[in-house]
């Protein structure tokens, strides 16, 4: 038995998740049945409920499958991404003399905007 591992106990008639537990419970019932899940699913479904429900709603059976199911669209778009392709910008070595200096950047950047001052305010 896995220790992420628990049991949630689903009511049969309108399937809410009733509790959980570490390991199945051996008693049958009519009324209930158990639901294998992990400790990350039980924690998301309890966030659900303390920070996205109304007070007095509880989670259902069908919160877990959407869960579910969200996680392995994730887990497929991920896989798909070839690792390559996000880091397919520069491919060309980076030499020092193809750098444009800052000081003489900041230098043209100051020229072109006091001109386009100038420009401004002889337009007046």
């Amino acid at each position: 038995m896995n220790s992420s591992t628990v049991w949630l106990e689903i009511d049969k008639t309108n399937k809410a998740i009733l509790s959980y537990f570490l390991e199945r419970p051996t008693a049958a019932s009519d009324k209930v049945e158990y639901v294998q899940a992990t400790q990350d699913e039980l924690t998301f479904l309890s966030a659900l409920e303390d920070a996205v429900f109304p007070a007095g709603m509880v989670a259902t059976i069908s919160d877990l499958e959407a869960h579910r199911s969200r996680v392995q669209a994730a887990k497929k778009a991920k896989a798909a991404v070839p690792i390559g392709a996000a880091s397919k910008g520069s491919q060309q070595p980076v030499n020092s003399a193809s750098k444009p200096n800052p000081q003489t950047n900041n230098q043209s950047t100051k020229e072109r905007f006091i001109a386009a001052l100038k420009q401004h305010r002889s337009n007046k």
